[in-house]
C-alpha cells in the first residue's frame, strides 16, 4: 500500500499543517528520509527555496530525520531510498512534463508516502485544478480523485478570488472529472489516502 497525501497549499503560512503532518507520517515511520522534489519551480527557485524548507521541515520532524533535495537525472534511484516523497507547490505547468519522463510510477511508490502540496497535489490526483490559470486540468493519476488546491483563499500571488469563482471551480472539475470524489483543500490542511 501507498499512502498519498494530498495538501491546499501555502503550508508555510500555516505551522499546523507540518506538525499535524509529522504525526501522520510518524505514524509509518520514526525517521524518516524525505525526497524534497522541486519539480514544480524553477531550477534556481528550487536552489533559492530547498535550504529554508529543510530547516522549516525538520523544526517539526523527529531527530534523525533525513531531508535530501531531489535531482531529476537520479529521482529513480532516489525515490529507492527515500520513505516519503513529498511534491512542492509551484507550478502545475513544469510539474506534470517533468514527471511524465519517468511514467507510470504507481509501482515506484509502492509502500512509500507521498506527500503533494499545490501543485504536487494537482499531480498526484486525476483531476486538479490550477487556480492562477483558472483551469481543471489531467494530473498523474496516482489516485483516482479531483482536487481543488487553495479551496477558498482569497488570493495569492497577485489573484484575487471570490465565493463564486470557487463554485466555478468546482463546476469545472466536476465537468472534466471521471469521478464524482473531489476534495477541497483549503490551504494549510490535507487529506490522507492508500492505495
Amino acid at each position: 500500500m501507498t499512502k498519498y497525501i494530498l495538501a491546499g497549499g501555502c503550508d508555510r503560512l500555516y505551522p499546523d499543517y507540518l506538525r499535524q503532518l509529522s504525526r501522520v507520517i510518524h505514524i509509518d515511520v520514526a525517521q524518516p528520509k524525505v525526497l524534497s522534489c522541486w519539480f514544480s519551480n524553477s531550477d534556481e527557485d528550487a536552489e533559492e527555496k530547498f535550504p529554508e524548507y529543510k530547516d522549516y521541515f525538520l523544526r517539526y520532524f523527529n531527530e534523525g530525520t533525513e531531508f535530501i533535495k531531489a535531482e531529476k537525472d537520479t529521482f529513480l534511484n532516489q525515490v529507492k531510498d527515500a520513505d516519503v516523497i513529498y511534491f512542492h507547490g509551484g507550478h502545475t505547468t513544469l510539474l506534470l512534463p517533468a514527471m511524465k519522463k519517468f511514467g507510470d510510477l504507481t509501482k515506484v511508490f509502492e509502500g512509500k508516502i507521498v506527500v503533494g502540496s499545490s501543485a504536487g497535489a494537482n499531480y498526484i490526483s486525476k483531476i486538479g485544478f490550477s487556480p492562477s490559470k483558472n483551469t481543471a486540468e489531467t494530473g498523474g493519476g496516482l489516485v483516482n480523485l479531483s482536487v481543488i488546491v487553495h479551496f477558498g483563499s482569497e488570493g495569492f500571488s497577485g489573484m484575487q478570488f471570490d465565493w463564486p469563482y470557487w463554485q466555478e471551480a468546482i463546476r469545472k472539475v466536476r465537468a472534466k472529472s471521471v469521478t464524482d470524489q473531489i476534495i477541497l483543500l483549503p490551504e494549510g490542511t490535507f487529506a490522507v489516502t492508500e492505495v
